[in-house]
This record gives structure tokens, C-alpha cells and sequence, in this order.
């Protein structure tokens, strides 16, 4: 899909999203609402709901930097930063959940570091599974006490179920690559048997082979030493928490931006995860039904409509249209563009990562 199609797919659900608002919500209450804030009291806390944003940014990186740290690969954090928020924004606008996000992370860290794929592979997995679990934690709790208190519409356990199982699949077969016995050499040996078809050249269907081979082995390797060494994961995964709770902030400072301090943070944990969920399942078409979910997740407890829909759209504005709009011109001043295209090559080099024996 190309990006005007993208383009034009994000505008419609806007569109879609101000029809929602004009006739479920009302302009003139959000009018009222609006009107009636103190500037200075939504200014201050509209620029620490920016300021969250940033941090849990920062921290959510930090996972990745303390992997790379613990294996002994040096990278400024400053350059990881900018190659998470690029992940971000493909993740954000291309239809492919979190994997296109992690393979522009994984080329972008093997340019870096000169390792091989697979190290970079590992270190990028290995920080999105650390932030899955304490994502997946938040979301099960939240649902569940969500479930025992009020009446969960039937649309919304749907996502939640798709999404816990999905990662329930994808997660066990990470693993089954890492740590299962002969793993990485059925893996190769099936991707020959593919590449035999696809390349007619015997010396480019060895190299191919052997840069999977490399590759996967190194994987393994790194995820065999976090599992001898499980006190290189703490580290990471402290972050994690931090970064998740930081993301939470920033929907809790918009609400008091607005004024509304009558929503716990404990509800407000539970429609985070759940509309993260919803973003998951509707990526690279993520405006319109995520915004239509959150703010029906705030009317569930009790939030005027008024002030669910401008903590939404609010919210949207920090979390989606602020990461594209700030994100766009660091893809360009880097001169990454290439990455967003469907063709993104992962070159393997010679080097490979100090594992502990």
C-alpha cells in the first residue's frame, strides 16, 4: 500500500472520527467545556502530558540500549531514541502490527552496531517481549477487574482475546527459535529448501543460506545468555515499567488539563490497554476506531461525553499525529526513507557479539 493511500486512509477515519464527535458528542458541549478551562492550568498540564510522552519515549528505549549494554555493544542512546520513534511511526501507519516497526528497529541497529542481523534481532525482540509481558499484565488486570465491575461490551473483549493470543503464538514460537534443540538448523534448512526455488545460482543460494544461518544462530546465542545471565533482564525490565507508567500519565495529565480529576488511574490503566489493543488490531488504519473506543471506554466510567471527547482527541493528537508530525522530519534529516518501503535488506557482516560462555 502506497503512502497516499495511507494518507487517504488516515484522513477518512478522521473525517469518520468528527462525524462521531458531531453527532454523538456535540461541538457546542465541547464548546462549553473549552471555554470554561483556565488557560494557565491547561497549559501547564497539557506541557507535562508532552513532557510524559517524551520520557516513557526515552525509557521505552532504555530497554533496548541496557540489552545492547549487557552484551557489551556500545550505541548512544541519542541515536536509539530516534530509530524507536521511527519504529513508532511505522508501526503507526503501516499495516503490519508491530512488525514493520521492529524490522525498521532491527536494520537500523545492525547499521549501527556492524553486528549481524541476528544480534540486533535479539536485542529489538528481546525489548518488545520485556514491554509485551508488562503491557499483557496491565491489560489482563485491567480487564479482568473490568469485568467483575461493570458490563464489558462484547466489541471490546474481541480485541482483547485476538490480542493475547496472538502474542500467546508469537511469543512461543520466539522462544521455540532460541532455546529449542536444533531449532535454528530446521529453520535454515527449510529456508534453503525455499531459496533453492526462488535462486537459481548455487554461490548466492549458499550465501543467503549462511546469512541465515549466522543470523539466527546469533539469536539464539543472545537469548541462551539472558537465560544463563537472567539478571541482565532486571535492568530492562524496571524500564519498562517505568516507561508503561509514563505513557499512562500522559492520559492522566489531559485530564486534568480538562479539569477532571473524577477518573482513577486504575480505570485510566485499564482504558490504556485496552485502547492499545485496538490500536494493535487496526494499525495502518489506526484513526477513527481507536478514537470512537476511547471515548466510549470513558463514558463506561462515567466521563461526560464532552470531556471524553476532548481527552481523546487530545490524547490522539500527543500519541499518534505529534509522533508523525515530529518524526517525519528526523526520517528525513537521517535520510531513511528507503525503510518504509516494503523492500528493507538486512546485511548480515563478519562481526558477531561477545557472548558469555
Amino acid at each position: 500500500m502506497g503512502a497516499s493511500k495511507h494518507f487517504a486512509f488516515m484522513v477518512l477515519g478522521l473525517v469518520a472520527f468528527i462525524l462521531y464527535l458531531w453527532v454523538f458528542v456535540g461541538f457546542d458541549g465541547l464548546y462549553i467545556l473549552l471555554s470554561r478551562l483556565d488557560v494557565y492550568q491547561y497549559s501547564l498540564f497539557f506541557a507535562l502530558a508532552v513532557g510524559a510522552l517524551c520520557v516513557s519515549v526515552v525509557f521505552d528505549t532504555l530497554i533496548w540500549y541496557s540489552l545492547l549494554e549487557s552484551l557489551s555493544v556500545r550505541v548512544r542512546l541519542s541515536k536509539l531514541v530516534l530509530y524507536n520513534w521511527v519504529g513508532n511511526i511505522v508501526e503507526l501507519i503501516i499495516p503490519s502490527a508491530t512488525v514493520g516497526g521492529e524490522v525498521v528497529r532491527i536494520a537500523l541497529a545492525q547499521k549501527e552496531t556492524r553486528h549481524d542481523a541476528g544480534v540486533a534481532a535479539a536485542t529489538v525482540i528481546g525489548s518488545r517481549l520485556i514491554s509485551t509481558f508488562v503491557y499483557s499484565g496491565g491489560l489482563l488486570l485491567g480487564v479482568g477487574l473490568l469485568l467483575l465491575t461493570r458490563q464489558l461490551p462484547f466489541y471490546l473483549v474481541t480485541p482483547v482475546v485476538l490480542v493475547v493470543s496472538g502474542t500467546a503464538v508469537v511469543v512461543a514460537g520466539i522462544l521455540v527459535i532460541a532455546y529449542k534443540e536444533g531449532a535454528v538448523y530446521k529453520i535454515t534448512l527449510f529456508a534453503s529448501k525455499v531459496i533453492g526455488r526462488l535462486v537459481k545460482s548455487p554461490d548466492r543460494q549458499a550465501v543467503y543460506t549462511a546469512r541465515i544461518y549466522q543470523g539466527l544462530f546469533s539469536f539464539s546465542g543472545v537469548f541462551k545468555t539472558f537465560k544463563r545471565q537472567p539478571r541482565k533482564i532486571v535492568k530492562p525490565a524496571l524500564f519498562a515499567v517505568v516507561a508503561w507508567l509514563f505513557s499512562l500519565l500522559v492520559y492522566l495529565m489531559v485530564f486534568y488539563a480538562l479539569d477532571f480529576t473524577a477518573i482513577s488511574l486504575l480505570d485510566l490503566a485499564t482504558v490504556f490497554c485496552i485502547v492499545s489493543t485496538v490500536e494493535t488490531l487496526t494499525a495502518g488504519v489506526p484513526v477513527g476506531a481507536v478514537e470512537v473506543t476511547m471515548v466510549n471506554m470513558f463514558a463506561l466510567y462515567g466521563v461526560p461525553l464532552a470531556v471524553a471527547g476532548a481527552a481523546t482527541t487530545i490524547v490522539r493528537l500527543l500519541t499518534f499525529w505529534c509522533q508523525i508530525i515530529v518524526g517525519y522530519p528526523i526520517i528525513e534529516w537521517m535520510g531513511i526513507k528507503s525503510l518504509f518501503k516494503s523492500e528493507v535488506k538486512l546485511r548480515g557482516v563478519k562481526n558477531s557479539v561477545p557472548l558469555d560462555s
